[in-house]
């Protein structure tokens, strides 16, 4: 047997061992865009171009529609991918989003696909919510199970450098039942804040709290070199990781590039490309 074998059959066993126990959480892709995993996911109070994953509030920070594409090797595991695509569309009273997200290991696939609408509610009070259906195949006999879910966030300009920003995933907490057990999706809460230090300095932070994983921390700074190259680093517990990457822009393309390091499992680079239409 190869290592690449080994690898995969390993993971997929944990998978299933870990899907085995009742009210058992299944992360939907949460690590999605380059620069938000570069900034530890530190981005609950942070625009882009993947807000539609993070706080959907921050979208009414676009101006213009965008087209990104997202992907992500978990622990360089060969078989194991992390894809996403974000569409997103302003008009003049609310801006709309998709949001497509799809985790693949072997044979085992789980899907999502949601869609959101943002809106300033206030001069500096904007409110998103997202309607997501997540979707995730048994291979060994062919059928798949889905299941509704509902997030929703909250953004406020407090000054011109300071942002807050909080969210609520799986606010309805959903569960799935399965052929064999059932798998429950816990509320996720995120708050935090973003600052701008200096013209070339950006700051972020938050909190996130689970019922079944605690509370955590997220850090992330970015440092703007030139007009079009910046770099990045973050760092973040529960569990114990940090972050590194940069991203280039030029014109209307944005191409982003980050390394995660887990103090257990190792290294998983992510990559994003974005264009604003």
């Amino acid at each position: 047997m190869s290592k690449r074998d080994l690898k995969i059959g390993l993971s997929v066993h944990l998978l299933v061992l870990l899907l085995t126990f009742n009210s058992v959480a299944i992360e939907r892709a949460s690590a999605v865009g380059a620069r938000e995993t570069a900034l530890s996911l530190a981005v609950v109070a942070l625009p882009g171009y993947f807000s539609v994953f993070h706080n959907q509030a921050f979208l009414t920070e676009n101006s213009s529609s965008s087209l990104s594409l997202s992907y992500r090797q978990p622990y360089f595991i060969r078989g194991y991918s992390e894809s996403a695509l974000s569409l997103v569309y302003p008009t003049k009273t609310a801006v709309f989003a998709v949001g497509v997200t799809q985790t693949a290991i072997a044979s085992y696939r789980e899907s999502n696909i949601g869609i959101s609408i943002a809106k300033e509610l206030a001069g500096k009070l904007s409110a998103g919510i997202l309607f997501n259906y997540f979707c995730l195949n048994f291979p060994e006999i062919n059928r798949q199970k889905g299941s509704f879910q509902v997030d929703g966030g909250l953004r406020y300009q407090l000054t011109d450098r300071l942002s807050l920003g909080f969210h609520l995933r799986n606010i309805v907490c959903s569960k799935l039942e399965t052929f064999q057990y059932n798998l429950s999706f816990p509320l996720q809460i995120r708050g935090g804040a973003s600052y701008l230090l200096t013209e070339r300095i950006l700051l972020a932070g938050e909190t996130v709290l689970e019922r079944n994983s605690g509370i955590g921390i997220r850090c992330g700074t970015e440092y703007v070199i030139r007009r079009t190259f910046r770099v990045r680093g973050g760092i973040s517990t529960n569990p114990f990781q940090h972050t590194v990457g940069f991203g280039y822009c030029w014109n209307f393309c944005q191409l982003d590039f980050a390394m995660v390091h887990h103090e257990i499992l190792g290294y998983s680079p992510s990559f994003s490309i974005s264009f604003s239409l």
